[in-house]
């Protein structure tokens, strides 16, 4: 009997996240002969089941229950659970995401079943499992063996590229029921914030802002750069602790990693905790007036000097017709 592995599909705006997508490709080369199941909880899963059958999935198990409609961490820990229960699988793999970091410390507990967040890559080396992670905010990688053929895993996101689809659907799609108590915490909306149009996970142009934008006026000329090159916002932290955006716009440890063709990072002086959510993008501009930030230690172009000077004269550059931008 084949082992299984359980895929927790998450969901941005209503569409399947490419973190899920990342999480099949590294299903497989966790174990590719395994059977791999593709979990979609919610409410009125069917047309997103149908849609999905194309990708590199055994199976599709739908569990479909008001209390799932949105995410809520009791609900779905007792869903889990009970799918755990009736699936029996080796392995539960979700994203190292808000989600995945809410509910796998609660289900590891829970079932005695070992955890290894947040991974970057696994391999195989004469038939033993090894997995590497950050540690130390980034500071150094950590390799583990893996010595139990049951665990939970969540994985770093933008390490493993998304899976495609197939020309054919083969892939079974199946229900199944739960029991889920009403929780005496009852969640009644979620408000999303409108500053953030374009997922920063899926962006491909980003323009970092740090402390050193200052105030509002410099987080509007950010967002007057993005808007001139076709890219969107992200922030530091130090730019959250300015109150002039959200957190929800926060890039490093404590925000989104992402992996765009290109990143500038304006004010930013380099701390870890924010470079670990970054250096995964290919080109990386740095402007700032510190020649000695950590920055420039990553950066592909370093601009020493004041930002409020740079970035119009470089809007003013990325207009003319004459330069080429590749």
């Amino acid at each position: 009997m084949k082992d299984k592995i359980i895929i927790l599909g998450e969901y941005q705006q209503d569409k399947i996240s490419s973190i899920t997508l990342e999480c099949i490709s590294a299903a497989k080369q966790l174990q590719g002969e395994a059977e791999i199941i593709l979990l979609l909880m919610g409410e009125d899963r069917k047309k997103d089941a149908c849609e999905l059958q194309q990708y590199d999935v055994d199976q599709i198990v739908l569990v479909e229950h008001p209390l799932l409609s949105r995410f809520s961490n009791e609900p779905y820990a007792k869903a889990l659970l009970s799918v755990w229960d009736q699936l029996n699988p080796a392995i539960l793999l979700w994203g190292h995401t808000d989600i995945g970091k809410a509910i796998s410390p609660y289900l590891s507990e829970k079932l005695d079943i070992p955890l290894y967040s947040n991974v970057e890559s696994v391999e195989y080396n004469e038939k033993r499992l090894f997995l590497t992670r950050p540690v130390y905010s980034g500071k150094l990688i950590e390799k583990i063996e893996v010595n139990t053929p049951t665990f939970f895993l969540t994985i770093k996101p933008k390490k493993w590229k998304a899976s495609q689809k197939k020309l054919e659907r083969n892939c079974t799609i199946r229900s199944l029921k739960v029991k889920i108590d009403k929780s005496i915490p009852t969640l009644i909306g979620l408000e999303q914030k409108k500053q953030q149009t374009l997922n920063l996970e899926d962006a491909k142009i980003i323009v970092g802002a740090g402390r050193g934008i200052q105030n509002e006026e410099g987080f509007a000329l950010i967002n007057q750069l993005a808007k001139t090159i076709g890219g969107t916002v992200g922030v530091s932290r130090g730019a959250v602790e300015l109150g002039v955006c959200d957190a929800s716009m926060q890039l490093g440890q404590t925000g989104k990693t992402v992996a765009t063709d290109l990143y500038i990072a304006c004010g930013i002086s380099g701390a870890i905790q924010h470079l670990v959510g970054v250096t995964s993008a290919k080109t990386i501009i740095a402007i700032n007036k510190d020649p000695h930030a950590p920055i420039f230690e990553v950066a592909d172009y370093a601009i020493v000097g004041d930002l409020f000077e740079i970035i119009p004269a470089l809007m003013k550059e990325w207009d003319n017709p004459t330069i080429e931008i590749s």
